[in-house]
């Protein structure tokens, strides 16, 4: 019988042998020419929220199979002390395994996500888990401008790519489609698509 575990490590590797893994650059050459430049289809292995599992299970198969991941942190989350990090969670509709960390920290730390940004992909998801499009103009901008000047502060650059809870595609919200742009965001993620933003050559 397989852990989940082996489990898991058993699809990274059938996704070693059957897709490349894609990068933002690969992203960005693929959105401006329409064109895979690699032999395999390209496959995008997404880990949500900011787990500490993502670090401490996930990050050593990726390195090990030289995958790369996309973790889509939530930095409301990741700010939150180790001992509120719990009903955080609970406020913001982040599921949690209550068995797998007896210290309580549930939340990767920035030192771990800097470690991470060496050779992966960090992106947001946005401040709160919460969904856009009923807040004010303010909490909005919070959670779209507000995330990204964390990661400017604790990665030391911009990220390019942001994905909301249940976000608008870019063009389905004039207000929140300024913020993404204002923020400097180069793509971003929706239930059904991935979209370069149009200004994005621009501004790299």
């Amino acid at each position: 019988m397989s852990t989940p575990v082996s489990f898991a490590q058993r699809q990274q590797e059938l996704c070693q042998q059957n897709f490349s893994t894609v990068t933002e650059d690969d992203l960005n050459s693929y959105l401006t020419s329409g064109q895979w430049h690699k032999s395999k289809p390209g496959v995008i292995l997404a880990f949500y929220e900011g787990y500490r599992s993502n670090y401490d299970v996930i990050l050593p198969m990726l390195d090990k199979l030289g995958l790369v991941g996309w973790f889509f942190v939530i930095t409301g989350f990741i700010d939150s002390p180790v001992e509120l990090q719990l009903t955080y969670a609970n406020q913001h509709d982040i599921g949690m395994d209550l068995n797998e960390y007896l210290d309580g920290r549930y939340a990767m730390t920035w030192q771990e996500l800097r470690d991470i940004d060496q050779r992966h992909v960090i992106a947001s998801h946005a401040l709160s888990h919460q969904f856009l499009e009923p807040m004010d103009s303010a909490t909005q901008r919070q959670e779209i401008i507000g995330s990204q000047a964390s990661f400017r502060e604790q990665l030391g650059h911009p990220v390019r790519t942001i994905v909301s809870r249940g976000g608008p595609a870019y063009g389905e919200n004039t207000a929140i489609d300024k913020m993404v742009l204002e923020a400097g965001y180069q793509f971003q993620v929706s239930n059904f698509r991935i979209q370069k933003l149009p200004t994005a050559d621009k501004r790299q």
